[in-house]
């Protein structure tokens, strides 16, 4: 910093650095975009995290499903089993009559039994309390 002695005899200062409320106008700002990016890194790890679940969901349903034979069908329960080699997955499967609901516009809900047909349910829970995975499948009554 200098000082100098101007014509008119007074005393000026010239500084040539920042000011305390530049420096922090400047880390609010960069607190602000940092946070943001941030954010998006958590988002972006959070969907990953959901497609690992979503893969795995699939090749266990994919497993479940065709280790079903047609036989087993006949005395399948609706309790919840855990997975195989996977802690902490577990699957349900239902078989229940087929019940199609049908809204016209501007009319009542009407329901239509199809016996003819049953439906396969069949729901993946992942660990972690996390949101289930469910497959709904319609497959001919004759095979049950």
């Amino acid at each position: 910093m200098t000082i100098t002695k101007s014509p008119n005899h007074q005393i000026t200062k010239s500084s040539s650095g920042f000011t305390l409320i530049e420096v922090l106008v400047a880390t609010a700002i960069m607190g602000i975009a940092l946070g943001v990016l941030l954010s998006g890194f958590a988002q972006g790890h959070r969907q990953a995290f959901r497609g690992d679940m979503a893969r795995e969901a699939a090749y266990i349903a994919e497993s479940v499903l065709y280790g079903l034979a047609t036989n087993e069908l006949e005395s399948l329960s609706s309790n919840e089993e855990d997975v195989e080699d996977h802690p902490g997955w577990s699957y349900k499967v239902e078989i229940r009559d087929l019940v199609l609901k049908i809204i016209p516009q501007d009319q009542e809900e009407k329901e239509i039994e199809t016996p003819e047909l049953k439906e396969l349910i069949l729901t993946v829970q992942p660990p972690y309390n996390a949101h289930p995975f469910v497959l709904t499948s319609w497959i001919p009554a004759e095979q049950i």
